[in-house]
């Protein structure tokens, strides 16, 4: 409908929501550091939504009502949840924390080691890293890293408490993260209810394109974060056990930097790489073979069995464009940027080719346009 033809009415309406859309904007950004514990909230609850709504659907049958089942279902993933979290905190987290102290100790002995396992290989990186950086700015950016990998290691040692609080110590924050858990809670629980209502504000007409493009968004998002969380584990996983076998000191803290760094599309293995390579040369020289060997064996187990099974192929990204991508990312919205980059660029590639198909000359249907699209992927 031409815009000159809107009755007072719907103008009064349109001009009320748009009020009230900026209004919430703005206040969304001025409170933004308080909203860290709900976005991280929201991103937990959407990788443990499919195993409540599987175990939700098994529940179901045996409860009396629909909302007992789905609170049944809530809680036991809840607990899970909380069962892996603290046995990380517990265990797996002082360990890492105590190889990193004493690896941090040793580093001045493991560089003048690795220079005399490798000085021809170690001198053509200095000379690069000599050419690449100006003289007068060798010291600050040195300095500058040694700082920050000593306020690391210090925090770390201070305990999870203390730099929690020096990091988020302000009342909204703490406040966020008692709420958060039952905001959680009811978020999972009424998780089908919330989706009805949501649709239900959008235009009959559009109603079925917003749950078109809606499909395709969950398709990207659900193969990608429970898919880094998968790969995260199982690379860590893989690579502390290959490297505890080798006979690698540090063995659990080198493969959880592997698991962590997983998260960095692309880069990721590369950056891994490197501390495993050079805490070998420092240590172990004669067993840099065996080392390499299972970086490419681990790379090879995940790109070829385990990215097919947990990704599906959903984020469908040449190599050279993803590097691309995270230029601009990186460029954008710094380290934000660098992990949220990929699934977004194939997010906006999915929606276009969904519009695409829609506003054609002869346009397919919600439905075959999202069929289209789910056939090519």
């Amino acid at each position: 409908m031409d815009a000159m033809n809107w009755s007072k009415t719907k103008r009064n309406r349109t001009a009320l929501t748009l009020a009230l859309l900026l209004l919430t904007v703005t206040l969304l950004y001025q409170a933004r550091a308080a909203l860290l514990p709900f976005v991280l909230g929201s991103i937990l609850a959407y990788i443990m939504l499919p195993l409540i709504n599987w175990l939700d659907s098994r529940v179901r049958s045996a409860s009396r009502g629909r909302r007992i089942a789905r609170s049944l279902a809530v809680l036991v993933v809840y607990g899970l949840a909380v069962f892996v979290i603290v046995s990380l905190l517990a265990v797996v987290i002082p360990l890492v924390v105590t190889e990193l102290s004493f690896l941090w100790q040793r580093l001045p002995d493991y560089a003048s080691q690795v220079y005399s396992a490798a000085p021809e290989v170690v001198q053509v990186w200095l000379d690069r890293y000599n050419q690449a950086v100006p003289e007068q700015m060798r010291q600050p950016l040195e300095q500058s890293i040694q700082d920050t990998l000593q306020s690391l290691i210090t925090a770390l040692q201070a305990g999870v408490l203390k730099t929690v609080t020096v990091l988020f110590g302000t009342v909204s924050f703490v406040l966020g993260l008692i709420i958060v858990p039952l905001w959680m809670f009811y978020i999972m629980r009424d998780q089908p209810e919330i989706e009805a209502s949501f649709y239900r504000l959008i235009p009959a007409p559009y109603r079925e394109d917003v749950r078109s493009i809606r499909a395709l968004i969950d398709a990207v998002l659900s193969a990608y974060l429970r898919g880094q969380v998968i790969l995260s584990f199982a690379v860590a996983l893989m690579s502390t056990i290959g490297l505890e076998i080798i006979g690698i000191d540090f063995a659990l803290l080198l493969g959880t930097i592997s698991g962590v760094l997983e998260i960095v599309p692309v880069l990721g293995p590369i950056l891994a790489a490197i501390p495993i390579i050079v805490v070998t040369l420092a240590t172990s020289p004669s067993k840099l073979f065996w080392v390499i060997l299972l970086a490419v064996a681990v790379q090879q187990v995940e790109n070829y069995i385990l990215v097919p099974q947990i990704t599906r192929g959903t984020v469908k990204l040449h190599p050279a464009l993803s590097m691309i991508i995270l230029v601009l990312g990186s460029a954008v919205a710094g380290v934000v940027g660098v992990l949220l980059s990929i699934p977004l660029a194939a997010i906006v590639r999915d929606i276009a080719r969904y519009l695409y198909l829609r506003l054609a000359e002869e346009p397919l249907s919600p439905q075959e346009a999202l069929a289209r699209m789910s056939s090519t992927t």
